[in-house]
């Protein structure tokens, strides 16, 4: 038997999982935001987990982090460059690598999310686009640096 618990943290996971979709559709097909949640919320959601066995997506959490991160990219943008430390910055990134920054950020900045629990999915969630590990501490670091940046 599943616990409540778990069973949330699955259906947290996934919902990153689409924030982190949405959010690289917003730029790769340069969709808005009022774009995006309509299609999160009428087809996105049934399309993609239809005759799947996996649990149905938080769509308010999603809505959150999408809103969150739309609202506020300038100011998370500006502090994933500052973790950077002039060595590169977001857009010599991965698209995918940045919606992962930039999903995790706004997620932090809605404030009910710890910080933990926030760099432990987000690592794990990088480790299923790039499973050789290196991206994974990557992510890490710089999540560490730019959450510690948010957070004052």
């Amino acid at each position: 038997m599943t616990s409540s618990k778990s069973y949330d943290y699955k259906k947290n996971t996934i919902s990153r999982l689409f924030a982190i979709q949405a959010l690289f559709q917003m730029e790769a097909n340069g969709k808005s935001y009022s774009t995006i949640k309509k299609e999160l919320r009428e087809t996105f959601y049934t399309q993609q987990i239809k005759d799947m066995e996996i649990s149905s997506p938080n769509y308010l959490l999603s809505q959150r982090i999408i809103e969150q991160a739309a609202k506020n990219q300038i100011k998370i943008d500006t502090k994933i460059n500052r973790a950077f430390n002039n060595l590169w910055n977001i857009t010599t990134i991965d698209t995918t690598l940045r919606a992962i920054l930039r999903a995790a950020c706004a997620e932090f900045l809605n404030k009910k999310t710890p910080k933990k629990v926030i760099l432990s999915e987000y690592v794990s969630i990088t480790g299923t686009f790039y499973p050789d590990g290196k991206e994974q501490k990557f992510i890490n670091g710089l999540l560490n640096k730019t959450i510690e940046d948010l957070q004052t």
